[in-house]
């Protein structure tokens, strides 16, 4: 496996740990566009990408990387949930968040089955 076809995934992890590790005061204050739980639809958009982008490295290893590369997604959502209230002092873990997180990677699975897989769009993800 050569880490340069993966460099899409470790980016958007990169910026995904940014993003979650961000002090609290560096968040906005107001809702982007005044639309409800924002913070919600970003990590749901968060972990479907980083879930679609997970795909390929899993389905070199397993025939089963519809159950792997979920389960490896989820794992990390936990894990960086639990990091995030650990590691900064002004971020705390949501149980809504994780919600939103799983709901992301779920409908990756399912958009990643019916849109991506055997199309020529999967040698972008």
């Amino acid at each position: 496996m050569n880490i340069s076809h993966y460099w899409r995934l470790v980016i958007w992890f990169a910026l995904m740990c940014y993003l979650l590790f961000m002090p609290a005061s560096q968040l906005p204050s107001e809702p982007f566009l005044k639309i409800p739980h924002f913070d919600k639809i970003v990590h749901f958009g968060l972990f479907f990408i980083l879930c679609l982008l997970l795909f390929r490295p899993v389905k070199q290893f397993t025939p089963n990387f519809y159950f792997w590369t979920p389960l490896l997604a989820l794992v990390l959502a936990v894990a960086l949930e639990f990091l995030q209230q650990k590691i900064t002092k002004s971020r705390h873990s949501d149980v809504y968040d994780l919600w939103a997180n799983t709901a992301g990677l779920a409908v990756a699975v399912v958009f990643y089955r019916f849109f991506v897989k055997g199309k020529k769009i999967e040698i972008l993800v």
